[in-house]
């Protein structure tokens, strides 16, 4: 396992399924956790469960709650070796039902509150800071169920490449990960939702465990191992670059 001795690691979205997977092995890796999230419960839940590290309850969609969040945790600890951007929603809708509504709540957690995350953290990291956004196979394909979410990762993938050629010269890696199907709450109501529109939605647009290689979703272990690499110094010359960790669905 890569090493992260004493490196000061924000993870967003800290008290989900990912989220927690990616505390346990950064934990585990030597790192001074700092988990953010809006659920209250579950943030508290995850924080006994690692420890009790600094855990702060924050809505990603609010600008100013993030930098208020980002500033107490580098006044705490001096400084911000690695940010995490995992915080994400999703729900899905056909194309015709989708609303300036269903846009707004997507677009401002998964793009402007991961934006505002990354710049904020950016200006308390040091050289040799890294910065990982996650993203998703559905920003590479057709998701017509997804339509807002799939736009929405795509503007992460964006964001990675502009953020890594500005943040190059201040010695900052941004890199980001996109995962496919992953064991997570979030793939289980999405499925929930599919099932109970069988019928009216094609099968085709409807992502399936059968559409990855190994015929299973992805366990959050996995991207967390992925994601540990990348943040370390094994990946030092990496940048810029959005990796696929989806058991195929996409190859690059």
């Amino acid at each position: 396992m890569q090493t992260l001795n004493g490196k000061v690691v924000i993870i967003t979205g800290g008290a989900g399924g990912l989220g927690r997977a990616l505390a346990r092995d950064f934990a585990a890796a030597g790192s001074t956790l700092a988990l953010l999230d809006k659920n209250a419960s579950s943030l508290a839940e995850a924080a006994t469960q690692f420890g009790q590290p600094y855990h702060a309850v924050v809505d990603m969609s609010q600008p100013a709650e993030i930098q208020t969040a980002i500033d107490a945790i580098a006044n705490k600890f001096g400084r911000i070796d690695i940010l995490i951007n995992n915080a994400a929603v999703c729900h899905s809708k056909s194309m015709w039902e989708l609303t300036e509504a269903d846009w707004d709540d997507v677009l401002s957690v998964n793009v402007k509150g991961l934006f505002f995350a990354l710049q904020a953290a950016a200006r308390q990291m040091p050289s040799g800071g890294a910065i990982l956004n996650i993203a998703s196979v559905a920003g590479r394909v057709g998701r017509p169920t997804l339509l807002h979410y799939a736009a929405s990762k795509s503007a992460v993938i964006s964001i990675t490449r502009s953020a890594a050629v500005e943040l190059a010269s201040r010695g900052i890696r941004v890199n980001a990960i996109a995962p496919g199907m992953m064991d997570t709450g979030m793939l289980h109501q999405l499925q929930q939702t599919w099932k109970a529109r069988e019928g009216e939605i094609s099968p085709s647009a409807q992502p399936s465990s059968a559409s990855t290689l190994f015929g299973r979703p992805a366990n959050p272990s996995e991207i967390a191992a992925t994601a540990l690499f990348l943040v370390s110094d094994a990946a030092s010359y990496i940048t810029g670059q959005t990796l696929n960790a989806c058991g195929g669905i996409v190859m690059s």
